[in-house]
């Protein structure tokens, strides 16, 4: 009896598995980059978001208080209202200073500080639980924005709340340090937002650092740097840098 050339092929042959395989392969790494990319677009709208609305809390504070958290502003809520407790109000680490608007008489949520990053030991996954008596305001994977603070001019330990209306705020996306940034000598996370990060000024507007940054090549790409010649701070009259003067502090790790 004669088998029929259909029923003779009946699989792939291996040289036809491999190049099957090198085409998904291919197909694969091309478009994992887009496909990453866009699953990470709802958490940079909502820490773009919270920027915001973040920037209501600390204009609220701002009004009562008459400056954003600061050293003294620290000090004069202690005094006026020492029972109460939402845990640390000054330090190196940015939970410490955004504590401080619980203090105001507004009716503040955690959800403000909330972005969803995992980053050197840092992981903020779901919002704030709303928990702020007995030192658990902003507990440590609360918060995901970091602090911009002025340095004082005549004491370098104590830390001054910005003034100048261009200048930033908070940021969303930095690289988690135990001692404050100096100025821009900052790090990015380049992991969570893939190579975004987001600024808030004391305007109100937020902006995208994307293009004022770039991988840093002592990294294995979950590091990014300010671009050499870019400033995130006002520059004076004259047109000189004040990047020096301020500080930029980290959420707490």
């Amino acid at each position: 009896m004669k088998v029929s050339a259909l029923n003779k092929k009946k699989g792939f042959t291996l040289i036809e598995l491999m190049v099957v395989i090198a085409i998904l392969a291919a197909l694969a790494s091309i478009g994992y980059g887009p496909i990453i990319d866009h699953m990470n677009d709802g958490d940079r709208q909502k820490a773009s978001s919270n920027l915001k609305s973040l920037h209501t809390v600390l204009q609220g504070f701002k009004t009562d208080q008459g400056s954003y958290p600061c050293d003294s502003t620290a000090e004069r809520l202690q005094e006026e209202k020492p029972d109460l407790n939402f845990g640390a109000l000054t330090g190196d680490n940015a939970n410490a200073y955004f504590r401080q608007v619980y203090y105001s008489p507004s009716n503040v949520s955690e959800k403000p500080f909330f972005a969803k990053v995992s980053c050197n030991g840092l992981v903020v996954a779901q919002e704030g639980d709303e928990k702020l008596a007995n030192g658990a305001a902003l507990s440590r994977g609360e918060n995901a924005m970091a602090y911009v603070m002025r340095k004082n001019s005549e004491d370098p330990a104590i830390k001054d709340g910005v003034s100048k209306s261009n200048a930033p705020l908070a940021i969303c996306g930095i690289y988690p340090n135990a001692a404050p940034y100096s100025g821009d000598q900052l790090a990015f996370d380049g992991t969570s937002f893939r190579g975004h990060a987001f600024m808030l000024s004391c305007d109100g507007s937020v902006k995208d650092l994307e293009r004022d940054l770039e991988e840093d090549e002592q990294s294995d790409g979950d590091k990014y740097i300010m671009t050499a010649g870019k400033s995130l701070f006002p520059e004076t009259k004259k047109g000189r840098s004040t990047a020096d003067g301020y500080l930029v502090l980290s959420p707490e790790k």
